[in-house]
């Protein structure tokens, strides 16, 4: 098929008409992460990551680990590149959003056999998802870390996605969001 230079053109017009209507991320839709790339992640105290680990968990402003952390609602943690055999600390200061994207998570729970026949077609496993955001910040040395924040694991069709005001109370006293207008 041959193309005309009349129509490349407007082909191209076309083009440049549609990618100026994408703008610029937003914290609006189901999907959109509650941080965008240019926000503030201030850490305000120690955040001790403990020995032989590479995370750390904090929900309802605490610090806890994974097998202390409630998975039914929504939690935040850090995630270091490597565990040491000793502990880490991330440093009060100041981070900035570098990028964000959303990543769907699964697990299988176990719940009785009597209650699974009843209630469950097909077996006893019921799966339950979450929606988790990866955040990767960027200190001004240029040191980074990731910062996971998920919403409540639920089931398939009612998993949600964690929301600014959900990240800021997972967070509590140890860091301060501060997100810029754009995508408000």
């Amino acid at each position: 098929m041959r193309i005309s230079t009349g129509s490349s053109r407007w082909f191209a017009l076309l083009v440049v008409v549609l990618s100026a209507c994408t703008g610029t991320p937003s914290r609006t839709g189901f999907y959109s992460s509650p941080l965008l790339p240019g926000d503030e992640v201030e850490i305000l105290r120690d955040i001790v990551v403990p020995p032989e680990r590479a995370r750390v968990y904090l929900q309802h402003g605490s610090i806890t680990g994974y097998a202390g952390s409630d998975q039914y609602a929504p939690f935040c943690y850090f995630l270091l590149r490597d565990p040491m055999p000793v502990e880490q600390v991330i440093r009060p200061g100041v981070l900035t959003v570098v990028k964000a994207w959303l990543n769907q998570t699964t697990v299988a729970l176990d719940v009785p056999v009597r209650l699974a026949s009843a209630l469950l077609p097909g077996g006893g496993d019921q799966p339950m998802m979450a929606w988790q955001f990866h955040i990767t910040l960027q200190a001004i040395d240029g040191a980074r870390v990731i910062l996971v924040c998920s919403g409540a694991f639920d089931g398939p069709a009612w998993a949600e996605p964690i929301r600014l005001p959900e990240v800021r109370e997972a967070l509590g006293s140890y860091a301060e969001v501060r997100v810029t207008s754009t995508g408000q």
